[in-house]
């Protein structure tokens, strides 16, 4: 009984090992580290089976065999219509890319709030009430205080304000 579980076992690995070299070819360096096949594969090979071996062999002899022929072909040039059209195609996105990325909406809430920045420091800066501290000494700001409480007093607003006008 001992005897057909190794043998299925190396059938298992013998698949595993078929499966790596069928998506990965037969460099070990291309194969997933943490593919669980991986270890049952390295152990079918170490062990010197004729199986695993003749696998690797032949998936080294397809892999060559690709690569020459990979190296043998070049790309073809592309006709001037094509790459006239390419060229048309880039200049059209370029002139349209900022309209492209504020209508789909990726900075729209940016430039909102670009927007509002600006307006509170437009509206800050060229404001005609002083504000107090801000560019001026503590007593300046004291002073502006005072006065824009004598002006509530003098329009006989000081009661509606109640004892923050006092």
């Amino acid at each position: 009984m001992t005897g057909s579980a190794t043998e299925t076992g190396k059938d298992a690995a013998l698949r595993s090992l078929g499966a790596l070299l069928d998506a990965y070819g037969a460099d070990p360096a291309r194969w997933p580290a943490d593919d669980p096949r991986r270890a049952a594969a390295w152990a079918l090979i170490d062990s010197g089976d004729p199986a695993a071996l003749q696998a690797v062999a032949s998936a080294g002899a397809l892999d060559r065999a690709l690569n020459r022929a990979l190296d043998s072909v070049s790309a073809p040039a592309p006709s001037a219509a094509l790459a006239g059209t390419v060229l048309q195609a880039a200049q059209r996105a370029g002139r349209g890319r900022a309209g492209l990325l504020w209508t789909s909406g990726l900075f729209r809430p940016a430039g909102v709030l670009a927007c509002a920045m600006l307006l509170g420091i437009a509206v800050g800066a060229w404001s005609p009430v002083p504000v107090a501290g801000v560019g001026e000494s503590r007593a300046a700001g004291l002073e502006t205080e005072l006065a824009s409480l004598a002006a509530l007093e003098e329009n006989g607003d000081a009661g509606r304000f109640g004892s923050f006008a006092e």
